[in-house]
């Protein structure tokens, strides 16, 4: 069957797994983590693969570090499925009931958004958060991922596959291979509910001017930290730290550094002693740059540059309202965060920053579907309409009305 054929199979065939039971789909993903630890061995085994030919193209290491799975991280993966499986039913469910003056019930239900297409790139664990995301929410799933990941994301689909058994068709989620495919699919208006591209700048883009699908696009993390006087450098230099080192090729990492410029010198270059010290490349602004010379100059390129690698751009502003300005010139909408102990200047960035999160004394690193508690993502969305930020199981969802009388007649 070619790509439509198979999208209108897959779309009659949404009633059936919308039959099924909440028990029944939870079952599914109970049995779907355990076949990823029982089978690790050849699910490690065909990750190599993919890793070894990513090395072989000379990717980055960013690139390479996303794509790598080992026990700890597929264990995480393993964990994550479980946790959605134990959370609360979201879909089918009535919510804000209400009853007229003459009896008539109106109530909200939560409904699936359908048949979702994902495309994305290197990440393999991409295929497990949608899977059972879309299952828990009662959505089909396509699925096109990079070559890059090939054999991890073959595997994971089989084992996902393996999991439904005979009471939900596989053909509710499949696994594209081909870069027409993804074209294809971008054109299926009548089959497709909802595209959701995740990756480069470049991906995003060509998504958005060629799909006749609605698209909730999940773009580049250029995330920023302004941090003022108020804090003193240990907890500075901590959030940093934890906002740029703790894993530096992920959309939620920190960027560019905004330091108020009643900071003390003696902090900044603590600061930057400690990020210099952990192999992170700086590239600080004109001012800091003549202050601390031995340090790369940034350029105008640096303030619009999503790193994905151990660099941080820096740059000295006079107060939180400079910071907020840089902000709303070069953010992504992704997450922004500030550090400081003053509750105006606070409130003044929470109600003037547009971000999918903002982070207050806290590490950029908590905008992740996991750790906000919705077991994990199908991406962070950046787009407002229909959802902003880390996009969980509710968020595959909608809502319509529903009106219950007897015999009401208006």
């Amino acid at each position: 069957m070619n790509l439509t054929e198979r999208a209108i199979l897959a779309k009659a065939d949404l009633n059936k797994l919308w039959q099924t039971s909440e028990e029944e789909r939870n079952a599914v993903l109970i049995r779907l983590a355990n076949l990823l630890i029982e089978n690790k061995e050849q699910i490690l085994a065909a990750n190599q693969q993919d890793v070894k030919t990513a090395k072989t193209a000379d990717y980055g290491a960013a690139f390479v570090d996303r794509l790598t799975l080992d026990e700890k991280r597929l264990q995480g993966l393993a964990d994550a499925v479980l946790g959605i499986a134990k959370q609360p039913q979201v879909v089918f469910q009535f919510e804000e009931e209400h009853k007229r003056a003459d009896g008539l019930i109106i109530k909200k239900q939560r409904i699936p958004i359908g048949l979702i297409g994902i495309i994305f790139e290197s990440r393999p664990n991409v295929i497990l958060d949608c899977f059972a995301l879309g299952l828990k929410s009662a959505n089909g799933m396509f699925l096109k991922g990079g070559k890059e990941a090939k054999e991890t994301n073959q595997i994971f689909m089989d084992l996902a596959h393996e999991a439904l058994g005979k009471s939900i068709p596989d053909t509710l989620f499949q696994l594209l291979l081909d870069k027409e495919a993804a074209q294809e699919m971008l054109q299926l208006k009548d089959q497709m509910d909802l595209i959701i591209p995740r990756g480069s700048e470049k991906l995003i883009q060509y998504v958005k001017d060629n799909s006749k699908v609605p698209v909730i696009c999940h773009a580049q993390g250029l995330c920023h930290m302004y941090v003022d006087d108020s804090v003193d450098a240990s907890e500075m230099i901590a959030l940093v730290m934890n906002s740029k080192m703790q894993r530096t090729g992920v959309c939620n990492a920190l960027e560019t550094l905004l330091l108020d410029s009643k900071i003390s010198l003696a902090d900044k270059d603590q600061l930057f002693h400690k990020l210099d010290e952990a192999g992170c490349e700086l590239r600080l602004d004109e001012k800091l740059s003549g202050q601390f010379p031995r340090y790369k100059k940034a350029t105008t390129e640096d303030w619009r540059t999503e790193y994905l690698d151990a660099i941080l751009s820096v740059k000295e502003v006079a107060d939180v309202r400079a910071a907020i300005s840089h902000i709303q010139f070069y953010g992504s909408h992704h997450t922004e965060a500030i550090v400081s102990k003053r509750p105006e200047s606070i409130e003044l960035f929470l109600n003037q920053v547009d971000a999918s999160c903002i982070a207050i004394n806290a590490s950029t690193r908590f905008n992740d579907g996991g750790e906000l508690g919705l077991g994990a993502e199908v991406g962070i969305s950046t787009t407002k309409i229909h959802a902003y930020g880390p996009m969980g199981a509710r968020d595959l969802t909608t809502t319509r009305y529903c009106v219950e009388g007897k015999g009401h007649v208006r």
